[in-house]
């Protein structure tokens, strides 16, 4: 970006992801708004991550450290930065041509914002099609972002936050989290600071069998740590807790889903009981009634005998 303005550091953690990092990279050094700071952090890769990046030159900075997670490494990435404004990108997703440009445009029209996000377009590998469902096609302001994205109500990934440095340095991703640990960070980034929203999608984010959001054995780990988290947070002063029950429910939910498309149906099922507990009306989604529905009926027949011409039952 050379000297002229406000400098931009974009953040690429990574771990034996070098098949998909160098359109990574590419979509930064693409930007409308010229070239940002890139810093990639290699997480204790095995594979091409080092080579492929020194095919760029020298003007990426590249840090490798041991295998410690995805959040050691933004942590990392977070003490070398020297931009004036701090995004992240995960190695298996990529910017759109005016991503960092259409958001620094934001700050720049209203110096009270301290960060920005946006809509993202979601993309299959194989697939070349680009969707985006969000459910908010409106630009806005506001100082409660950080609910809603405890209650589910913002299309959130990481790659689409751009914010002031000097917010994003006072915070840091808990180590302790294999999942969501995005969002706890994110959560104090939003607590208590005017931001704003935008439309128009800056990044795809890419789904493929070897994203982190599919590692169920994390999941079912972690269980309701990034609950307890967020809410036990001393930071927050019990600013949070009537959000706490909703939360954990959407929580489980959101791991019932992943379960049931994953084939565990004996752990869907406890997570959505879980869900149940917590707030009984979640069961009223109807999303929710019919995987639950047929995870009844394939649980009957299980018991059932079966006749020889009889197939099992396929969700």
């Amino acid at each position: 970006m050379g000297n002229k303005g406000p400098t931009i550091s974009v953040i690429i953690p990574t771990y034996n992801y070098a098949s998909y990092l160098p359109r990574a990279i590419e979509s930064c050094l693409d930007q409308s708004l010229g070239r940002p700071e890139i810093i990639v952090v290699d997480d204790g890769s095995t594979d091409d991550t080092k080579r492929i990046v020194r095919t760029f030159g020298d003007g990426i900075v590249y840090l490798f450290q041991e295998n410690r997670g995805v959040s050691s490494a933004r942590n990392a990435g977070l003490e070398l930065a020297t931009g004036d404004f701090i995004a992240f990108l995960d190695a298996d997703d990529y910017l759109t041509a005016d991503s960092l440009e259409v958001r620094l445009n934001v700050f720049l029209k209203d110096p009270d914002v301290d960060f920005v996000v946006a809509n993202a377009y979601s993309r299959r590998m194989g697939n070349d099609s680009l969707t985006c469902h969000s459910g908010l096609h409106r630009d806005f302001v506001s100082d409660k972002i950080d609910r809603m994205l405890l209650m589910r109500r913002l299309p959130f990934s990481t790659c689409t936050v751009l914010l002031r440095s000097h917010v994003a340095k006072r915070f840091r991703f808990p180590l302790h989290l294999a999942n969501g640990e995005d969002i706890a960070y994110f959560t104090k980034i939003f607590f208590g600071r005017k931001g704003s929203f935008l439309s128009q999608p800056v990044a795809v984010v890419c789904r493929h069998p070897d994203s982190l959001c599919h590692r169920m054995d994390e999941i079912r780990n972690q269980g309701s740590a990034l609950v307890d988290t967020i809410f036990d947070d001393p930071y927050y002063n019990g600013g949070l807790e009537y959000l706490r029950n909703d939360f954990a429910a959407y929580r489980y939910i959101e791991f019932f889903r992943r379960f049931y498309r994953s084939g565990d149906r004996e752990a869907a099922q406890r997570c959505l009981a879980k869900a149940i507990a917590i707030r009984p009306d979640k069961i009223f989604k109807i999303d929710c009634l019919l995987k639950l529905f047929r995870l009844y009926i394939r649980k009957t027949r299980q018991k059932q005998p079966r006749k020889a011409s009889e197939p099992f039952y396929s969700s």
